[in-house]
């Protein structure tokens, strides 16, 4: 037996594909930075999202292709992964093919310890469900998925780690305010062109606000599966020539910089990055009443909470803004102050890396049933 109490152990994360920008890949990184021995799997190429080649991972021999193990060679695949690297922990990030490896693991492993990570309660969140019993812990973003999770689960004890995530206050900062024509904002969207993040109900929410107050401008960026359709509605919409869609964006601060409001209009969320990233660059957000979003709006300071089809009210709060330019001064200020208080993303590394550590130290208390050196 191999109690693993000789050398440090390794995580192994399994992701479906590695995506530029995803909060995942940044917090894989800064534990690196912080001395754990982390190696990143990933087993399909998106052809919808602008793909992050992990080329320090790569350098570091820390990044494994799965993509030749979709069968029955998976779980031999990752077993040796695990007996060569010493891995103490895996993390599975919205990976649809390794819920279906995690009981081969656990058998072959015992002591192996698993964590999920679950964003919003859509998307792999069911297959968490039905594999649970193969998690020592899940790890979520906002106080709406832990109670879900609690709420939902069969395991007297789920394991759940509440790690409010953050962003970079350095790098997302505020930039001179843009001087606009009277009556004008430029209001926006940032975020993935997918179904739950409800770009079509943006361009709705645009229309409805182009007729109330036709001064205001609209622009869209991101990228994914429903990007033609949302090209295609805005051909089509009669305040077309209000909107623009930009497309994919490097960096997000950089789509930020030209807006004067952030609208998020989801119909399921969990923690999006872009309302703290819009707060922490002095662009307050309307925000849906839906997931997490709530937790980070303190309405009437650094945005407001609105569904996105409530056009009246959203109406009002950008005529308020738009006709007292010192109004909307403040709200900036505000929000920069929101950001820094609660949006470092310092504090949540520092939790993962709590996290982390707790996790490999139990593996390292725990016989395995299979030697790995």
């Amino acid at each position: 037996m191999d109690t693993r109490s000789n050398g440090p152990l390794g995580i192994l994360a399994i992701l479906p594909f590695l995506v530029k920008g995803a909060l995942s890949l940044a917090v894989l990184r800064a534990m690196r930075e912080r001395g754990l021995d982390v190696s990143v799997a990933f087993h399909t190429h998106s052809s919808h999202y602008t793909p992050d080649p992990a080329e320090d991972f790569a350098a570091a021999g820390r990044l494994i292709d799965l993509s030749d193990h979709q069968g029955p060679s998976g779980i031999e695949a990752l077993d040796d992964i695990i007996r060569e690297r010493r891995i103490g922990l895996v993390l599975q990030i919205g990976s649809p093919w390794a819920y279906r490896q995690l009981p081969y693991l656990k058998e072959r492993h015992p002591g192996l310890r698993i964590l999920d990570t679950l964003y919003n309660k859509i998307s792999h969140t069911q297959n968490h469900f039905l594999y649970e019993a193969c998690f020592d812990g899940v790890i979520v973003e906002s106080e709406d998925m832990r109670r879900y999770v609690l709420d939902c689960t069969a395991k007297p004890d789920p394991g759940v780690r509440l790690i409010e995530s953050g962003v970079d206050l350095i790098h997302f900062t505020p930039s001179p305010p843009t001087p606009r024509p009277p009556g004008g904002l430029v209001v926006g969207y940032v975020g993935r062109m997918s179904p739950e993040k409800n770009p079509l109900g943006f361009v709705e929410l645009a229309e409805a606000l182009h007729a109330r107050q036709p001064a205001l401008s609209f622009l869209m960026f991101g990228e994914g599966n429903m990007a033609e359709e949302v090209r295609a509605r805005i051909a089509t919409s009669p305040a077309s020539g209000v909107i623009r869609y930009e497309g994919f964006v490097n960096d997000s601060s950089t789509a930020l910089a030209q807006l004067d409001v952030l609208i998020v209009p989801s119909k399921f969320d969990g923690r999006p990055n872009v309302v703290m990233e819009a707060n922490a660059c002095g662009v307050p957000v309307i925000g849906a009443p839906v997931g997490g979003i709530p937790e980070l709006i303190e309405p009437g300071r650094n945005g407001y909470v609105f569904a996105p089809g409530e056009y009246d009210s959203i109406a009002a709060v950008l005529a308020g803004w738009a006709s007292d330019p010192a109004a909307y001064a403040r709200a900036r200020t505000i929000c920069r102050a929101v950001a820094e208080a609660r949006f470092d993303r310092h504090r949540a590394f520092d939790t993962y890396e709590a996290v982390f550590r707790e996790f490999l130290a139990l593996a390292r208390t725990t016989p395995y049933a299979a030697a790995v050196d």
